[in-house]
């Protein structure tokens, strides 16, 4: 990002006409964008969450794990199981035409991108808020839901008055992140034609070859990232989740009569439905018409990059975060805690302006070392690791807060070293953060979709970027297999995380 930023003293000779024409089209569509997903998958995560969480009705432990399922396929993949979607509405374009004008029709159409992308994007991200929700809500202390009852509050005004508040932070950490995937996402934008930071920073860089004009997009996007990481750090108003004493009992559901069973039924069916079974039963169909002709040599060579390049990027990740979240609580140093912190800041910026930071920097790097670092696996490495550090990072820094800070001291006041703590201590006791922080950033780098098609190197490609040119040739079942592959692969990390929640419920 500082390398981003620190360009932009540059003359860009096309600024003045970019800001006069497309700046503002490239805030009205990620700004409409970023609200309407935000809250569109706020509704669903909260709703299907308090249900699943603390309603009783037939079905519910079924919906409990399913709901996760969307979390597995990449935004641009469900863009393009629901690819003619848009065809459907020429008939009414055509009526508007025919009995209003041209015009009308024009901005009929450019109106609809917006709520058909929203819907696309909100049925694969509205899982990491009903994840955090999920889990607030179940851990939620009965004492303080009896006592609303006591004061006479039903279950409608006990989750608006007591649990919905307690859940806060949380359900706001989860609608963050959401804010954060639909600003970096180009895939599913790209491909319905709306116009954001996003696709400008590829137009202006790749169609125009105006990298400064690229650099001021790209420090625009930064900028808004930021407005909203301060309007969510706002809306904490400085709140924070404290965990249940043991002696405190569950919560308690609620009994839902027949048809509020039916609707809370209804409720978690269609979410489901928009954003996994619809999706993967299209691109199963698609798959099962063109597997033929797309299953050759190249297709598991592709395959082979896919998963050699998100094994040493999970590898590596891990071991960074864990040095890091290790030697800053193990020798109690702020500074490397501030450090830690910088770091994982990457997750909050869009691949595609961490490409470029990182371009720039091998640039720099080939003309004082005459090491060939652009456009190598090296550099695509180095940028997963700077975008997936924070996945990383959190599952390790919050198991050795949890399991490993008394013994660790302990080790320290017998004489113990660094190095032997870290070994024979820490890393036994952190073992499943460790799968954890590795599987998740294996499957984030193999449906990572700008970064990749800006660092990669010549001839190279992955399942992410084969399932991208596919789609962009208008061979939408043709990419259905690559796009398969990386959805049955997401899914083993999606349900490995369902059954460790289950399990630390229990």
């Amino acid at each position: 990002m500082a390398e981003v930023l620190w360009h932009l003293t540059s003359p860009a000779e096309n600024w003045e006409h970019m800001r006069d024409t497309v700046l503002g089209r490239y805030l009205k569509g990620s700004i409409i964008l970023v609200l309407g997903t935000g809250t569109l998958s706020l509704l669903i995560g909260v709703s299907t969450a308090w249900l699943v969480a603390c309603c009783e009705f037939p079905g519910r432990k079924i919906f409990e794990w399913l709901l996760i399922l969307p979390l597995a396929i990449p935004t641009y993949i469900a863009a393009y199981a629901y690819f003619d979607l848009l065809d459907r509405l020429t008939p009414l374009l055509i009526w508007v035409r025919t009995n209003f004008s041209q015009d009308a029709m024009t901005w009929l159409n450019d109106m609809m991108l917006y709520p058909v992308t929203i819907v696309v994007l909100a049925a694969v991200l509205y899982p990491y808020v009903y994840l955090v929700a999920r889990a607030t809500f179940t851990q939620q202390s009965n004492q303080c839901m009896e006592a609303a009852h006591t004061l006479g509050h039903g279950p409608y005004s006990t989750f608006w008055r007591v649990a919905l508040p307690m859940a806060r932070p949380a359900i706001i950490g989860g609608v963050a992140l959401v804010i954060m995937e639909t600003l970096s996402d180009y895939g599913a934008v790209e491909h319905f034609n709306v116009p954001t930071f996003t696709t400008g920073i590829f137009r202006t860089w790749l169609s125009m070859g105006d990298l400064q004009g690229a650099l001021r997009l790209a420090a625009c996007l930064m900028a808004l990232i930021l407005l909203f990481l301060m309007l969510e750090k706002w809306l904490r108003f400085g709140a924070k989740f404290h965990k249940n004493s043991q002696a405190d009992r569950p919560f308690q559901r609620y009994k839902l009569g027949q048809t509020k069973a039916g609707l809370a039924i209804l409720c978690c069916m269609i979410p489901l439905v928009i954003g996994f079974l619809l999706p993967l039963s299209r691109l199963t169909y698609w798959a099962s018409l063109t597997a033929g002709k797309t299953l050759d040599s190249t297709f598991w060579s592709l395959t082979l990059n896919s998963i050699t390049v998100a094994t040493i990027s999970g590898l590596a990740t891990v071991v960074i975060a864990l040095f890091l979240a290790y030697s800053a609580r193990y020798f109690d140093s702020q500074t490397v805690g501030a450090t830690n912190r910088l770091a994982i800041l990457g997750y909050a910026v869009p691949g595609a302006v961490i490409a470029i930071g990182i371009l720039l920097v091998a640039e720099q790097l080939n003309s004082a070392t005459n090491l060939i670092l652009t456009n190598s696996l090296t550099a695509l490495v180095l940028a997963y690791i700077v975008r997936f550090l924070a996945v990383a990072w959190q599952p390790i820094d919050s198991g050795m807060e949890r399991n490993c800070t008394q013994l660790n001291n302990a080790a320290q006041s017998l004489g113990v070293t660094s190095l032997r703590s870290l070994f024979e201590l820490n890393i036994p006791m952190l073992r499943n953060a460790l799968v954890a922080g590795s599987l998740f950033v294996f499957v984030d780098t193999m449906k990572e979709l700008p970064l990749t098609l800006i660092l990669r190197p010549a001839n190279f490609e992955t399942l992410s970027t084969r399932t991208f040119d596919l789609a962009k040739q208008a061979q939408i079942p043709e990419s259905s297999v690559p796009a398969l592959c990386i959805i049955l692969v997401s899914l083993v990390p999606v349900i490995w995380l369902n059954q460790q929640i289950r399990h630390s419920k229990q």
